[in-house]
């Protein structure tokens, strides 16, 4: 599979709403909607950029290499965004509730 922009902006905002998912779930270590968005686009951003030809690489169990539908190729790239989103902004949320919680 080639890499394209049209998977780089499925990452984008599946990573957005990935991060207010993450958000919503863990209240405690939300830090404001603006830094959830701008959390989600990058993690979207980075999984769109770097890991956009792995996401969709299947190999079957003979060791041929098993090319996706269009369909299921945008439903993996949501879902990877969705989820490096939310990990960047979980991991984010982590860093900042432990450095405010120092006295």
């Amino acid at each position: 599979m080639a890499w394209s922009y049209t998977n780089l902006v499925i990452e984008i905002i599946a990573g957005l709403l990935g991060s207010h998912a993450a958000a919503t779930a863990v209240r405690e270590y939300g830090f404001g909607a603006f830094g959830h968005t701008m959390a989600g686009a990058l993690g979207g951003a980075f999984s769109g950029c770097f890991l956009q030809r792995l996401v969709a690489t299947t190999v079957t169990a003979s060791g041929g290499l098993n090319e996706p539908t269009e369909l299921e190729n945008a439903i993996l790239q949501a879902l990877a965004g969705a989820i490096s989103g939310g990990i960047l902004m979980l991991l984010v949320g982590f860093i900042k509730h432990s450095t405010d919680a120092r006295p």
